[in-house]
């Protein structure tokens, strides 16, 4: 008997690849994880164990297996290029963790090949599926706020024990590619990218606090939208405090304030005499789960544009464009801070 359930095999089982696990189980449509792979043995199999699914160590074998339609990829940043190749000349639908590649040629190149072989293809960039930053979307879009003027985004947590593991990818300048700018500022420019169009200019600067890390832990990305607005952006791994994502939104009526960890986390102020703000009741304060729900939530998507067949709704060039931003970023450091164009 043929299943009419999603087959999906997963590739790279470390933190992040749990958010992803919870999407599939909380889907709605049939979807089931029949294969899993990492090249830690025992982890592949106690995950196979615990899915019912079957283990792997080669991502190449994970490929050839009949049943695996999706293939969902949670690797270190180096790997996320080739293999995401392999899957797509497999003729697999791939959702691949943000970045999507760590240069964005090669991001071009993984969209060109996944529309030439009629794959669906996206990167699981959660930003969408804030239910914060919805709302904001919402309101910029009603105009409550007026015309943005400034735009500032804060992404803070500690990623220290990891940075000073040797023996982990985080801090390994060949594993990751790079610290804060290309793995927290991805979701930035993405989210900026979303809410306010293209960039126009950006500058950079970094810093790196642990010692044993080979990448920056923090960074501060400015510049203009081609909107006009002014954007400051800045990113830090060394904050003892829960995960959480910061974004403010002065516009020339009103301004908009969301931050994760706060109670309530998004409040809207209506005018300069406006000192204590008006919540915004639809966004939900829940600093322990926002972040992998989102996550899920983005998963889910995914699974139900395959089974729907319509696109899926990250659009897989902003996916690109982030990676671009990031590029430039880097390009801006090496500049010592220089302005450059995007």
């Amino acid at each position: 008997m043929v299943s009419d359930k999603i087959g999906v095999g997963i590739i790279g089982l470390g933190l992040i690849s749990r958010a992803h696990i919870r999407g599939y189980q909380e889907a709605t449509e049939g979807v089931k994880i029949v294969a899993v792979c990492d090249i830690n043995e025992s982890v592949a199999d106690v995950a196979a164990r615990n899915l019912g699914a079957r283990a792997y160590t080669r991502h190449s074998e994970l490929l050839r297996d009949p049943e695996v339609q999706v293939v969902d990829i949670t690797v270190p940043h180096n790997l996320h290029y080739p293999i995401a190749k392999d899957a797509i000349g497999a003729r697999k639908h791939v959702i691949i963790e943000k970045p999507m590649t760590v240069r964005a040629q090669e991001s071009l190149e993984l969209i060109r090949l996944a529309r030439a072989a009629a794959v669906k293809f996206t990167v699981a960039e959660n930003t969408p599926f804030v239910a914060a930053y919805c709302e904001v979307d919402k309101l910029i879009k009603q105009q409550v706020i007026g015309t943005p003027r400034l735009i500032r985004t804060l992404i803070y947590g500690s990623e220290v024990e990891r940075l000073r593991d040797v023996s982990s990818w985080k801090g390994r300048a060949a594993g990751s590619c790079g610290g804060v700018i290309i793995d927290a500022g991805a979701h930035s420019f993405f989210l900026l990218k979303w809410l306010f169009g293209e960039f126009a200019t950006v500058q950079a600067t970094s810093a790196k606090l642990v010692e044993e890390s080979e990448v920056e832990d923090h960074a501060i990305v400015t510049g203009r939208m081609k909107s006009g607005a002014i954007f400051s952006t800045e990113y830090t791994f060394t904050a003892e405090i829960p995960w959480g994502e910061r974004l403010e939104v002065y516009g020339c009526k009103g301004s908009l304030i969301v931050d994760q960890v706060c109670n309530p986390p998004a409040v809207h102020f209506r005018n300069k005499n406006d000192t204590a703000g008006v919540p915004i009741e639809t966004v939900p304060y829940d600093p322990k789960e926002w972040k992998m729900k989102s996550i899920a939530n983005g998963v889910r998507d995914f699974v139900e544009a395959i089974r729907q067949n319509r696109p899926p709704r990250v659009d897989s060039l902003d996916g690109h464009y982030a990676v671009l931003v990031a590029e430039k970023a880097y390009e801006s450091v090496a500049k010592s801070g220089q302005p450059l164009p995007v």
